[in-house]
């Protein structure tokens, strides 16, 4: 499972201390080394213009979008495993647009599409819809009546889907899921804040949420697991806080001034907040405890549990991680700049 959360909103860069943000000192650890990277293409369909790895499962499995040349061609989603390539196809009934959110070891992907439903002073209005892949393309997923704008966000080994979307209340989100156990069927999760928004599931069933209340303008990091809610700890110093993603027991997020301006956080086993180094986002973490994330300068970094490992490949852009410390992402070949294309970076 992906354990990052791709559509996370990249907040303006104004960094605070560790010691500002949350108030404790990192954990001593013994300094990882730095990996010298090597970035691999991966085989593409014929005929792209570009395209990206959003999603891994691990054991050479990817996901990701390509796009092809035609104005009006939809994005495909593509499965990359054991060394071949599908292209999976446009998400089936979409106008425009595709986002791949995850992929599990069995190589089923999941995602969102969009449907333009209406106009509004000339300009299109849409709502997204999500879809699985079965049998080689992507189909639609079902929702629950009058939902709509409805986002997967993840799906865990043994084929369970998370999601969320808007329901009876446009002003807030809720939670879904899609039950591999009982196929063609979507539940509203129980126990959950009003507001919430899953960023990701960890192996043991746990949902990582952020809880975002518009209204009152807050945001707040939230564990859910077997019905029950719990909410993570306000980082010291900080106002609101976001969850990005989580793996083996620890989460990892923002901790978010009152004027929404991010660092990046670790919460621990036990819930206790630490600051990542000189961080100001964590966006994905393996179960190794790797973080990839950017530096209060954006430039891409890893921290290994809350310690600084130092800048990540800098030859293009990151969106995945990996157990085994594989990056995946987007990068262009040999003499370009751009456009990118669908490549990972194996420790060398």
């Amino acid at each position: 499972m992906n354990p990052k959360r791709r559509n996370v909103t990249l907040l303006a860069a104004t960094f605070l201390a560790a010691s500002a943000v949350t108030g404790i000192a990192p954990s001593a650890q013994a300094a990882p080394q730095a990996c010298a990277y090597k970035a691999t293409h991966l085989p593409v369909p014929e005929g792209i213009k570009a395209g990206a790895v959003t999603a891994t499962a691990g054991a050479g499995v990817y996901a990701g979008e390509v796009e092809f040349p035609e104005e009006d061609s939809l994005q495909h989603a593509v499965l990359w495993s054991g060394g071949k390539v599908t292209d999976l196809g446009p998400a089936a009934g979409a106008d425009f647009d595709l986002m791949v959110s995850d992929v599990n070891t069995k190589g089923t992907v999941v995602g969102q599409g969009a449907k333009i439903t209406g106009a509004t002073e000339g300009f299109p209005t849409w709502s997204w819809f999500p879809v699985v892949s079965r049998n080689g393309k992507l189909e639609k997923l079902p929702v629950l009546p009058n939902t709509h704008d409805v986002h997967t966000s993840a799906i865990t080994e043994n084929g369970d889907i998370y999601g969320h979307g808007y329901g009876a209340d446009p002003n807030y989100t809720e939670v879904y899921k899609w039950p591999a156990d009982q196929p063609g069927t979507v539940v509203k999760l129980p126990g959950l804040p009003r507001g919430s928004q899953v960023e990701g599931v960890d192996s043991d069933g746990t949902v990582a949420i952020t809880v975002v209340d518009n209204r009152k303008g807050t945001w707040l990091p939230y564990l859910w697991k077997d019905g029950v809610a719990k909410q993570l700890p306000i980082p010291a110093g900080s106002a609101h806080a976001q969850v990005t993603g989580i793996s083996n027991g620890y989460v990892i997020g923002k901790a978010l001034t009152s004027d929404f301006d991010p660092s990046a956080v670790l919460w621990n086993k036990d819930g206790k907040a630490t600051a990542l180094p000189k961080g100001q986002s964590a966006s994905a973490i393996n179960s190794q405890g790797l973080i990839l994330g950017t530096d209060t300068r954006l430039v891409a970094s890893l921290w290994q549990l809350t310690t600084g490992v130092g800048a990540a490949p800098s030859d293009g852009a990151l969106h995945a991680l990996a157990d085994d410390g594989t990056l995946a992402g987007a990068k262009a070949r040999t003499g370009s700049t751009f456009p990118r294309f669908p490549a990972v970076w194996r420790c060398g």
